[in-house]
């Protein structure tokens, strides 16, 4: 059977039959936040059990759209409300036309901001995850290259295919921590 102790007899089954995961992603990361090599290996080598229900929540693509939408139904929205409350005010034209011209104005200055504040948390967050990533393949190749087997395997490849694609893609760092990104975690390199 494999070793995570050691890559080379990456062409042997993994695993067969057992449903776990080869990490606790919740020690991983704690691992990684204190700098402990040692508790990252402990947490990729000691199994879990995982319900084949569960899954982890991850932010999918299509961000932009959705603030798009939002972004223009609120802005809609609101100049409606205010116009419509000038002019049931009676209030002179050009008085509903500057109350309408200001909120359009604050409302894209509000959206932008907000937008650009949230994308720039986004991508602090995505590079926290890869710095921790990369810090995991440094200490502990092997868990991670057996997380990614595992991963591909559940994802209906054959266990034997999914070990020669990772091991070969795992011989790329900074291919293989992009990979790691997109396909572990969901999260596309910004």
């Amino acid at each position: 059977g494999f070793s995570p102790t050691s890559m080379n007899s990456l062409g042997e089954p993994l695993l067969v039959g057992q449903e776990t995961l080869s990490r606790d992603l919740g020690a991983a990361r704690n691992a990684y936040a204190s700098g402990d090599a040692n508790a990252s290996r402990v947490a990729h080598a000691t199994p879990i059990t995982v319900d084949p229900r569960a899954s982890e929540a991850h932010q999918e693509g299509g961000g932009r759209v959705k603030s798009i939408v939002f972004g223009g139904l609120d802005g809609i929205l609101t100049s409606f409300a205010i116009v419509a409350g000038a002019v049931g005010a009676h209030l002179p034209p050009w008085a509903v036309l500057a109350m309408g011209i200001s909120n359009v104005l604050a409302d894209a200055l509000s959206m932008g901001a907000g937008e650009f504040l949230s994308s720039r948390a986004y991508n602090n967050y995505v590079k926290k995850e890869l710095e921790r990533e990369t810090w995991e393949l440094d200490n502990y190749p092997e868990g991670e290259v057996l997380e990614m087997i595992e991963l591909f395997h559940q994802r209906g490849m054959s266990r034997e295919d999914a070990e020669v694609v990772i091991t070969r893609m795992a011989k790329y760092k900074d291919f293989f921590v992009n990979i790691m990104m997109t396909e572990e975690l969901s999260l596309p390199m910004p």
